[in-house]
């Protein structure tokens, strides 16, 4: 946003220098990124203040909006421009039909228009001021009207218009020629303004080639809406049209400010232009306005977040001078706000408190150290899982939570339940991850382009999709991938490719020895059907681990095979204190059992099962040996298990060592009909 100071001056005159009054705005969060003088043959002494304005404050997108800043921290009233009566003279030929995208839609019909006269020499200086180009007469001020009070305005030539307008949604590959001369193809998710054979403008951004205003032009139809910012965020990306009209209405537009915008174009046509007007029409749906709901302010709450001692009606004093309509109640201890129609941004109570701050000014309120919080549970929970898996030589990364549609299709196909982002920064973020595979897939294909062969990353982040309810369900996940070798080349000659149990072998480490964790054999579209498993706590899934699908890696052009897991961090127990515990002194009983059983029975059962069976003497159940072929029958596969058993107080005696092997093979002969191995 960039301005004239002398237009500023118009609404509220201020006796402070130009370096005073940036030094205010930027007090009040407008921030200034330039200034300059220049001496005007128009106007005299003047600047060029440059305010870069955050995208919440749309309502600073004018001269009138920073001027109301100014007389909120000055204590003085500000003053609208002059308007010129004007006698309708003529009535209207069109009407215009809105829908609840464009709740108002304020409409003139001005005629016998003389397009030859010039626009006058201060509106030219004004719009070179804020880097807008002029036209003609009836665009250059509609442009200083888009400036000086804030709503966007467009004229049709009104003899090219066939028939009534109506504000609807274009039909899916429906074509317009913009007034650049752009040609576009729409989609039903595009806003126009119609006659009624077809588009003639696309709605809160660029009018149409067809309807727009030449030398030959003798009457208009000069129109001022209001269009819901949702409707206009993304499209003016989408056709690379970011417009001076969708920079504002994308934030958000005054749905009160039409006919006032209507009524100082008209004052400006007819002083330059002349002409015939008909009466001001509006057309509007009351039930679809935005509704800005009452805010109630305790006094208590703005002491305390503030550090100082209001009063309540000194808290009024600031926010009236806001133009907020404030209601004090002597028996209670809050102040409710009735929100104007022009500040979007305030919702809740935080949002008053912010503005008595910046009112008061930051550099007045007091200063105390920084507490730090206390860690809670949460916290120690992410901060040990980090420290474990960095401790074992993974990276950690972070990456967008927004991703390409196609990226999310990956882990997700079904379309209804991708969460799709209203505003999307880019066409290659548009929805919110379902999985923080891609994002780490993308991590790991820059490394490897950069010639890094072995990559040990992970991600702690939340994930995104659409329940049976159509609501947003957000999940906290830890994620990780390797991929590469395990090692430069050493004195062996080895380079081993790292695979899906070195994964594995990862996740247990950090998962602890606890048997309550166990992985089961699975299946997901993404992954290698013989190498994935979820992970199960109990009853409940938490997560899954497997090698990407061979198809996926090729397809995605990656250098080797690839690692993933992917687990809920909260259901992640987290590990008590160390304590020391004396060792024992006397020495360990070891067995070691072959067992012959179904290929589809996971070791990591088996192993859960022996150890519920294997008596509180048992130190350690590990797995040594998987074999299938000569000698194991058919869809049969031999396990082999290290058992180790150790007592505090005594020697174990090979009869209690025998009797639990005893009872273990009857169990899972009993289980699994597993049959121990001679």
């Amino acid at each position: 946003m960039q301005f004239s100071r002398n237009w500023l001056k118009e609404f509220i005159n201020l006796k402070i220098s130009t370096e005073e009054l940036c030094e205010q705005l930027t007090m009040l969060g407008l921030e200034v990124d330039s200034y300059r003088h220049y001496q005007s043959k128009l106007t005299g002494e003047d600047a060029i203040i440059k305010l870069d304005l955050t995208p919440n404050r749309g309502d600073c997108f004018c001269i009138m909006g920073i001027a109301r800043e100014l007389a909120a921290l000055n204590g003085k009233k500000i003053k609208l421009p002059k308007i010129k009566t004007i006698k309708s003279s003529l009535k209207s030929p069109l009407k215009v039909y809105v829908s609840d995208e464009a709740p108002r839609y304020v409409g003139r019909y001005i005629s016998q228009l003389d397009l030859k006269k010039k626009t006058p020499p201060l509106v030219k200086e004004r719009l070179k001021i804020s880097n807008i180009k002029t036209i003609d007469p009836i665009v250059d001020i509609t442009n200083y009207v888009l400036i000086e009070l804030g709503q966007p305005l467009h004229a049709f030539d009104s003899n090219k218009l066939q028939g009534d307008l109506r504000v609807r949604f274009a039909k899916d590959k429906e074509k317009i020629t913009l007034i650049d001369e752009s040609k576009i193809e729409l989609d039903q998710d595009c806003l126009v303004i119609a006659d009624e054979k077809k588009s003639v403008a696309l709605a809160g951004i660029m009018g149409g080639l067809d309807t727009a205003i030449s030398k030959e032009t003798e009457s208009i139809y000069l129109e001022s809406a209001f269009f819901k910012p949702e409707v206009i965020r993304g499209r003016p990306r989408k056709f690379a049209l970011q417009t001076e009209a969708s920079t504002r209405f994308e934030r958000g537009v005054d749905f009160e400010l039409q006919t006032l915008a209507v009524k100082r174009a008209s004052s400006l046509i007819f002083e330059v232009l002349g002409g015939e007007f008909s009466p001001i029409q509006e057309f509007k749906k009351s039930s679809s306005f935005p509704q800005n709901e009452d805010i109630h302010l305790y006094v208590e709450n703005v002491n305390k977040t503030l550090g100082l001692d209001f009063s309540k009606f000194f808290i009024s004093k600031l926010l009236r001078s806001l133009g907020l309509i404030i209601s004090v109640s002597t028996d209670k201890d809050f102040i409710t706000a009735k929100i104007p129609s022009w500040r979007f941004d305030l919702k809740v109570e935080v949002d008053l408190i912010e503005e008595i701050a910046r009112l008061v000014g930051y550099n007045k309120l007091p200063q105390e150290p920084l507490r730090t919080k206390k860690r809670n549970t949460f916290d120690s929970l992410n901060q040990s899982v980090r420290s474990c898996f960095t401790s074992r030589g993974y990276n950690e990364v972070i990456t967008y939570s927004f991703i390409e549609e196609s990226a999310a299709s990956l882990v997700e196909p079904k379309i209804e339940k991708l969460v799709f982002v209203s505003n999307p920064i880019s066409q290659n973020m548009v929805v919110m991850r379902p999985s923080l595979l891609p994002g780490l897939l993308n991590t790991l294909s820059y490394n490897q382009n950069q010639g890094i062969d072995q990559v040990k990353i992970f991600e702690i982040g939340s994930t995104f999709q659409k329940t049976s309810k159509n609501k947003v369900k957000e999940v906290e996940l830890i994620g990780g991938l390797i991929s590469g070798s395990e090692g430069k080349n050493n004195w062996t000659g080895s380079k081993r490719s790292l695979d899906f149990f070195d994964l594995k072998g990862d996740v247990e480490k950090v998962l602890g020895n606890s048997s309550g964790y166990v992985f089961k054999k699975a299946e997901l579209p993404y992954l290698h059907p013989g190498k994935t498993a979820f992970l199960f706590k109990g009853k409940s899934q938490i997560g899954y681990i497997g090698s990407l699908n061979p198809k996926l890696v090729d397809k995605l052009d990656l250098k080797h095979e690839v690692n993933f897991f992917e687990i809920q961090i909260e259901k992640i127990s987290l590990k008590g204190k160390v304590k020391f515990k004396n060792f024992s002194r006397f020495p360990l009983t070891q067995r070691d059992l072959s067992f012959i059983l179904d290929q589809g029975i996971s070791s990591s059962e088996v192993k859960s099962l022996i150890s519920s069976k294997a008596g509180g003497n048992l130190k350690e159940v590990k797995l040594f040996d998987i074999y299938e072929g000569k000698g194991i029958p058919q869809g049969k596969k031999s396990l082999t298990f290290s058992l180790s058993w150790q007592a505090a107080d005594r020697t174990l005696t090979d009869k209690e060592t025998d009797d639990l092997v005893k009872e273990i093979v009857k169990f899972l002969s009993k289980k699994f009909n597993a049959k121990l191995r001679a």
